[in-house]
């Protein structure tokens, strides 16, 4: 019984990490257009999430879990972040990379339900 229960986790955990693979490969899958570089809006929250740069909304929303990417020119932006509708928010600069894809990984900051949690990293 012990044998079969711990089988099925196993199986349950692999099955798991390969969803959860496929979904950060394709992100990476993006390429920015030659000279340019891409942020990439990882939303991993339930918001529709409104996305600024240097000030200005951009025409495409960060749906809730979705990667959203913005092609670029190189060098440093405002960002901001809205919840749709909500209060939510974040701002920060971001730079981007020729040729790179720099990610914000969007959570909810649980210590403070106004605010956005964001995780940036190249790739």
């Amino acid at each position: 019984m012990k044998m079969k229960w711990l089988g099925s986790l196993l199986l349950a955990s692999v099955l798991a990490s390969a969803v959860a693979g496929c979904r950060w490969s394709r992100d990476e899958d993006h390429t920015p257009p030659a000279g340019m570089g891409s942020i990439m809006v990882r939303n991993n929250t339930g918001d529709d999430i409104d996305v600024y740069l240097n000030g200005t909304a951009t025409s495409n929303r960060a749906d809730y879990s979705s990667t959203t990417p913005y092609d670029l020119q190189p060098g440093t932006y405002r960002v901001a972040l809205s919840e749709h509708n909500g209060y939510r928010s974040y701002a920060g600069f971001v730079d981007v990379l020729v040729g790179r894809l720099t990610f914000m990984d969007v959570t909810v900051d649980f210590s403070d339900r106004f605010a956005y949690d964001v995780v940036i990293f190249f790739n």
